[in-house]
């Protein structure tokens, strides 16, 4: 008996991002990473909270993973050479970004002090295909 694998996605609010389809589109259209800045990313996503001793006030991160949902050691066992992939929307005429595939990562990055992380932009165009809701 076979099983089927299960689709790599990342969930925001009521959106479902695939990022099987977006590491698909990427070698369709293969680009080469731009430096992101892991300080800004590891603020919005509140990494430093996400410590496997952290004792603080429970918290529900806008986005991102929570306690529940991530794992540091893993994440110290990251490939930092591989990109990121940040996706791009557009909110009233503005592009506006999102870390879709790269947290453990960018948690990595932080931890070791790295200012930047290789990453692959999608277009809005793109990131609409690979938005499933």
């Amino acid at each position: 008996m076979t099983s089927t694998p299960l689709t790599q996605t990342f969930l925001y609010g009521d959106w479902v991002f695939n990022i099987d389809k977006a590491q698909a589109l990427l070698k369709e259209h293969p680009r080469a990473p731009e430096p992101t800045p892991v300080a800004d990313w590891a603020a919005h996503y509140h990494l430093h909270r996400l410590t496997p001793d952290y004792d603080g006030a429970p918290w529900c991160p806008i986005f991102g993973p929570d306690q529940t949902h991530f794992d540091a050691g893993h994440a110290m066992q990251t490939d930092l050479d591989k990109p990121v992939i940040i996706a791009t929307m557009e909110f009233d005429g503005r592009p506006a970004v999102l870390l879709i595939d790269g947290v453990h990562r960018m948690y990595r990055a932080m931890a070791e002090g790295r200012a930047t992380l290789p990453a692959h932009i999608l277009t809005v165009a793109e990131t609409e295909r690979i938005r499933e809701r």
